[in-house]
């Protein structure tokens, strides 16, 4: 009977959480939509690149105050490169971006060593829109330019993977590095605000 209880009790704390991580996908994929139309103000400009889309998106979306992300050294950071969000915020969850195992906030990586250091890295968010095809992925990113040059671009999963060969998130690509999920859904309560 005590183990039936504390099981419920258990599956009941589980709920906000499930819950909170169903909004907050939600909630992702309606202001990543709403930036490729027209950037907000509210997001700096001086941090207008591929990893400053993410890390806007999940401090606006999560409704986090304070520092969310997290350095080499555990210690927490408001502000974190795109390395760093992958090495010590997100978890590897694929080679590719696999229909049915991706989700909504998962990221696709790319790294090119030839580049300079600025701009060797390139992450691209995976939106799973409500409304559309089940095995539909959208693709959003902010385009590294700055100025008029600019953009937040979205795309189809599947006209990434026939597009230039150095954006195809694919394992014969040694560009693309992986799908990426973020340690936060792994939690077990919502984040603290």
């Amino acid at each position: 009977m005590l183990a039936a209880l504390l099981t419920a009790v258990l599956a009941a704390a589980a709920v906000p959480a499930d819950r909170w991580a169903q909004d907050v996908r939600y909630r992702i994929v309606n202001e990543a939509l709403a930036q490729a139309e027209k950037v907000s103000a509210d997001w700096d400009p001086g941090q207008r690149d591929c990893a400053g889309f993410v890390r806007f998106l999940y401090r606006k979306t999560t409704g986090s105050r304070g520092p969310m992300w997290r350095r080499a050294d555990g210690s927490a950071a408001e502000f974190v490169s795109a390395d760093e969000l992958l090495a010590y915020n997100f978890t590897p969850i694929s080679r590719e971006p696999v229909q049915d195992a991706v989700a909504t906030g998962d990221l696709l990586a790319f790294y090119d060593p030839a580049k300079p250091p600025a701009d060797a890295w390139h992450l691209m968010l995976v939106l799973t829109p409500p409304g559309t095809a089940p095995d539909r992925l959208l693709v959003i990113y902010h385009n590294g330019a700055s100025g008029l040059d600019a953009a937040v671009r979205k795309v189809w999963l599947d006209d990434l993977l026939t597009g230039p060969p150095e954006w195809r998130p694919v394992a014969a690509n040694p560009s693309f590095i992986g799908t990426f999920r973020w340690n936060g859904w792994s939690s077990t309560a919502p984040r603290e605000r």
